[in-house]
């Protein structure tokens, strides 16, 4: 990535750099995500699941590519994904609501076709999970990337799920000011996210199942407290799954910050440091980087109910 200025770089290197002791399991303090004791070989994941969890149409992909590809529409994937640990599920992401898949049409989540995007789903969650024979109750943690309605869409299906979310993205999103395009779809019979729904607030990086396996780590920008996650599996290897911190393998490819013209410029510097932190991160442990939203990438993984060990 090129310099993004004195200010930045200092900033980088605070961020990259986040603690080095020993990572805490959920619900105790936040932890490490980045070089720890656990680095080399954790063996506590045994199964990952990638679940179809939606497809949204936009009119125009430069909103993701800035400056390229203008004008021509793309389709992008919704992926949530299930980690059988030694120790429980983890299920990273719920995807666009359930309800959607009712939906001749899909969902417009506003008024223009053009400029806002249109949502489908040909498979529901819970039809995926009773697949694979996994009911809500088996789920243990609930990670969310961060709280736009195509990763939060059915939080509520899991209503005693503990949810481990960064403090700063559960203060956006009950924040009573927040204004914007309706979270759920209309018709909707489970609301998107209850504030009496059980959290663990995370500050920073988590350690999910403190041993190294599975951990949360902050790349704020795309949202305030946005989070990627890191995942090891004993044959695949390490896995960063991206969240909304990238969209497109064009954008990540050539570091272009998506909604460009829409941010602010502290937004566009976490951005910036996000991304750069994940490039360190997949450097560091060797890892695959598997983007949420691109659907050329995420059709060639395979789906549940194969899995990846």
């Amino acid at each position: 990535m090129k310099a993004i200025g004195a200010i930045g770089a200092a900033v980088m290197a605070a961020w990259v750099g986040v603690g080095c002791s020993s990572s805490p399991a959920a619900g105790e303090e936040a932890a490490p995500g980045a070089p720890n004791a656990y680095a080399s070989a954790p063996t506590g994941v045994e199964r990952l699941y990638v679940l179809d969890c939606g497809v949204g149409h936009a009119a125009d992909q430069s909103r993701w590519t800035v400056g390229f590809n203008a004008g021509q529409p793309i389709d992008i994937s919704v992926k949530c994904y299930l980690i059988r640990h030694r120790q429980g599920y983890f299920l990273w992401d719920t995807g666009i609501s359930d309800h959607v898949a009712t939906m001749k049409d899909g969902w417009l989540r506003g008024t223009n076709p053009a400029t806002d995007l249109t949502w489908r789903r040909a498979k529901t969650l819970m039809a995926q999970l009773e697949e694979i024979d996994v009911a809500p109750e088996d789920i243990q943690f609930i990670g969310i990337s961060h709280s736009h309605p195509d990763h939060i869409g059915n939080l509520e299906l899991f209503p005693k799920t503990t949810v481990l979310i960064q403090k700063l993205e559960h203060d956006f999103f009950f924040n009573p000011k927040r204004t914007g395009l309706p979270m759920a779809p209309p018709g909707s019979p489970t609301p998107e996210f209850s504030k009496d729904h059980p959290v663990t607030l995370v500050d920073e990086d988590l350690d999910v199942f403190k041993d190294g396996s599975v951990f949360l780590f902050n790349t704020a920008g795309h949202t305030p407290g946005h989070q990627s996650l890191m995942v090891h599996l004993p044959q695949t290897g390490w896995v960063m799954l991206s969240g909304d911190a990238v969209h497109l393998k064009h954008n990540w490819d050539h570091k272009r910050i998506p909604y460009f013209f829409r941010l602010h410029l502290e937004e566009k510097l976490q951005m910036a440091v996000s991304m750069q932190r994940m490039d360190d991160l997949l450097e560091l442990y060797d890892a695959q980087l598997w983007i949420v939203h691109d659907k050329a990438q995420g059709d060639t993984l395979k789906h549940a109910p194969a899995y990846y060990e």
